[in-house]
């Protein structure tokens, strides 16, 4: 080790994925821990002034990554360890305990797995794990080794390697670690000179308000702060924050509490992001956020402040399941479905769009209670994006726990898991990217019963969000009292199973998830072989839309063929199966021209009338309109939203120019603009219809 008395730091904290092509977010994230960790030493702790080394913060083949600080000793390497980045990190931590062997190596993060007896015995270029919040535990590491003291078993929130080298505790972390210097300014001279190389717009940053969950979902790690007490950032740092990330034309703000909403002054800190964004021309451009749980009122007003703004245009709701059995089977019966669908409607009334996030493979899941859960939101009146992630179990959540995984005979497959797009096959697996352990079976549901799950999500997200079914089961419903789970199973489960076409299509997905238990090469994305010049793997939701839409004449003819033997209609309802056919954006739309097509009742006033009305609250009938044709003038997808600058609704989406493309050059730019995006009736629906009473001229 060198000088004890000014240390040489380096914080590896790589954000960015390996890959552009393998992640919807292929911009990197400015190195937000080693801001914090480096102000807290200087600003809080002080004394000492150490060399801290230009952090890590992107990723990349690990030698290339350590050049810069080649030729100079290292003294402490931090690593911030998340899942994608796991075994980059080892490989970095590795390369330099080769070089460096007596530097110290801490790693932090939901990611090392401190509850393994074989942890060090597996990672031995690790020296300790900090556990929780990083700056205290990190600061008093340093202090111990500036004396040249290695020892840290009175430093607590770690855990170190006993003489057997099996992983033991040094105590409670101390905390909070808040403090009123914003990381962003202190650091700005480091984060001004990287950003002069880098276009406006594209990199995204982290921001924190505070830190701590109340809740203990099972799936759930929320940077080892589950279960704990909520620690609020000093205002004055917040407001400092978001007035250095309005100055640096970011494109993408990650708010990085676990549930904003919570506090009373959140409502504040999302005026504060708006006007910040308002005074610096749009930047920062997005914000992801994570509501929190059961506070609706302040939710729906945060909400709708972001949508007017336009800096956050379509609401998440985290349900994760609909069935209270299934909740409380993961420890998220404190979390009220109810209360979220509450925040649901009112965003809906509102006109901005709603993403729901479901988790596939709940421990105390069946695959009755999944098919009732996707149909239950369906009778909420929520009929857009599903966003079903996979039950994942993370190396220090609760359900990685070995009672949690006996208690429940857990059958786990490791596989790696996206949730866009991936370029082409070779770029599916890669070696410094660690896959995700999934749940595939356990005492409620076994493999056979989880891949029918998988097809039930897949087909549900393929063809009722995005609109290509929708308006007839809406119709069903509303109009003729077909619950929607009976109107899905007979499809999926019926009609999917007897007609060559369809239980081709079917099979296909089928045998896909097969293969994916199977073989831990495959991800969860499938090949578009119809469209063989097209580039890309699509997830199977997405793979079946395409299919149909390619076979749209003939699916409707069955479908409409099924729709009349299943469900008898009078005159007036059977154009429903035609209309819904019209209204489908496919290739063959041309957007100078338009589109007319017949009806006889006015199905876009009913439609209109229906959106986001709940299953019980029946409609009448469509009214008739004998000899009317709908006109539709489409020219980019419709996604609605509320306009920032005055009441009322805007739209946005991808324009449609497809029109000088010929053959396969023309559905792979219809997928590129209409299938690559949120799966959702107002993007791969016609939306700007218009009855008239006879055919245009």
């Amino acid at each position: 080790m060198s000088d004890h008395s000014q240390l040489a730091i380096l914080i590896c904290e790589p954000q960015g994925p390996t890959d552009e092509n393998q992640f919807d977010n292929a911009r990197p994230y400015l190195p937000y821990m080693w801001a914090t960790l480096k102000t807290y030493r200087e600003r809080v702790v002080g004394g000492v002034q150490h060399t801290w080394l230009d952090p890590i913060w992107k990723h990349g083949d690990p030698m290339e990554l350590l050049k810069p600080s080649s030729g100079r000793a290292i003294d402490v390497l931090g690593l911030s360890c998340y899942t994608w980045n796991w075994r980059l990190q080892c490989a970095i931590a590795a390369e330099v305990k080769r070089s460096d062997p007596d530097c110290f190596v801490v790693v932090g993060g939901p990611e090392p797995d401190y509850k393994d007896p074989a942890f060090f015995r597996l990672n031995p270029a690790i020296d300790a794990i900090a556990v929780k919040d990083g700056e205290i535990t990190f600061s008093a590491i340093l202090d111990k080794l500036v004396v040249g003291d290695r020892d840290m078993r009175d430093v607590p929130g770690l855990y170190v390697p006993d003489a057997s080298g099996r992983p033991v505790s040094t105590g409670e972390a101390i905390q909070p670690a808040t403090f009123p210097f914003s990381p962003y300014v202190e650091q700005s001279a480091y984060y001004d000179s990287i950003l002069a190389g880098l276009e406006p717009g594209s990199y995204d940053v982290i921001l924190e308000t505070n830190r701590g969950c109340p809740y203990g979902c099972s799936f759930c790690d929320w940077g080892s702060n589950t279960m704990s007490k909520i620690r609020k950032f000093e205002i004055d740092r917040v407001h400092a924050d978001i007035d250095w990330i309005s100055r640096h034309a970011v494109n993408i703000v990650m708010l990085a509490d676990a549930n904003f909403g919570i506090l009373p002054r959140d409502v504040e800190i999302a005026d504060a992001l708006n006007q910040a964004r308002s005074a610096a021309a749009g930047f920062p451009r997005h914000i992801f956020w994570s509501a929190a749980k059961n506070h609706p009122e302040r939710v729906v007003s945060i909400a709708q402040r972001f949508a007017r703004s336009g800096i956050s245009t379509v609401h998440a709701l985290s349900i994760q399941h609909t069935r209270s059995e299934v909740l409380a089977a993961t420890a998220r019966s404190n979390i009220s479905a109810e209360r979220q669908v509450e925040v649901c409607r009112s965003m809906m009334e509102f006109g901005v769009p709603i993403e729901v996030q479901l988790i596939l493979g709940i421990p105390g899941d069946t695959l009755d209670l999944w098919q009732s859960c996707l149909t239950d939101l369906m009778e909420w009146g929520i009929h857009e994006d599903y966003l079903i992630q996979s039950y994942r179990l993370l190396p220090n959540a609760p359900a990685a726990a070995a009672d949690f995984i006996d208690t429940w005979e857990v059958d786990a497959v490791e596989r790696t898991m996206f949730d866009y797009l991936v370029r082409d096959e070779s770029a599916r697996v890669n070696l410094l990217e660690k896959p995700d352990r999934i749940v595939v079976g356990c005492t409620s549901f076994d493999r056979a019963d989880w891949i029918r799950m998988a097809l039930w999500g897949a087909v549900v997200k393929g063809l009722h969000n995005t609109g290509f079914v929708q308006h007839i089961a809406v119709y069903l419903r509303l109009t003729r009292n077909v619950p929607y789970v009976d109107f899905y199973r007979g499809l999926i489960d019926g009609l999917m199973t007897t007609d060559p076409l369809l239980a081709g299509l079917r099979a296909e997905i089928e045998e896909h998830y097969e293969r994916f238990l199977a073989d831990p090469l495959l991800s969860d994305h499938m090949r578009l072989d119809s469209v063989g010049t097209f580039g890309y793997l699509l997830h199977p939701s997405r793979w079946l839309f395409v299919r149909v839409c390619q076979e749209a004449d003939d699916v409707f003819s069955l479908i409409g063929d099924w729709v009349e033997s299943t469900f008898p209609l009078d005159s007036a309802a059977r154009g429903l199966v035609e209309y819904q056919r019209q209204i489908i954006v496919l290739p063959s739309y041309d957007r100078e021209c338009g589109h007319e097509f017949p009806v006889d009742v006015d199905w876009p006033s009913y439609f209109a009338a229906a959106r986001g009305r709940e299953g019980f609250d029946s409609l009448g009938e469509p009214a008739p309109t004998p000899g009317a044709v709908v006109r539709a003038t489409d020219r980019r997808s419709s996604e609605r939203v509320i306009r920032a600058d005055g009441p009322g609704e805007g739209y946005y989406g991808k324009p449609f120019d497809w029109d000088s493309l010929v053959g396969e050059e023309r559905w792979i730019r219809w997928i590129e603009q209409t299938v690559m995006d949120r799966a959702s009736s107002q993007l791969n629906n016609l939306c700007d219809l218009r009855l008239l009473p006879e055919p245009s001229a």
